[in-house]
């Protein structure tokens, strides 16, 4: 069943498999000041491996500003599973500066442990 989501998905998508454009992305969500205003105090989670295809340069400008906005950034990527990890994407080096938590999203429990501790440090 997994394998038929992504398979039927892989078609939906022009660039399945070929890397993101987050920078760009988050660019655009920022430049709506409707959007924008959504990321004030906001617990930001993004879950990607950091292969970046746009530029690493508006990636970075991008996370930036919406580090000061939000309440915390969060990056979860798959090759942080490792005890000790260090960012060796280009663009995962350009925001590591920028994100408060730089972290394994290798799996679906590593990504629900990150969210669930997310709220006790709301609380805290």
């Amino acid at each position: 069943r997994r394998e038929q989501a992504l398979n039927a998905a892989s078609f939906l998508v022009s660039d399945w498999d070929g890397g993101t454009r987050i920078g760009d992305a988050l660019q655009a969500f920022l430049a709506v000041p409707r959007f924008g205003g959504y990321a004030r105090g906001a617990a930001v989670v993004i879950v990607s491996d950091g292969l970046e295809r746009g530029d690493p340069a508006a990636l970075r400008d991008a996370v930036a500003k919406l580090s000061r906005r939000a309440w915390r950034v969060s990056w979860l990527t798959p090759l942080a599973t490792a005890s000790g990890f260090k960012p060796q994407t280009e663009a995962l080096i350009a925001i590591q500066r920028f994100v408060d938590d730089l972290v394994d999203g290798g799996s679906s429990a590593a990504v629900v442990a990150h969210l669930l501790s997310l709220g006790t440090r709301r609380a805290a």
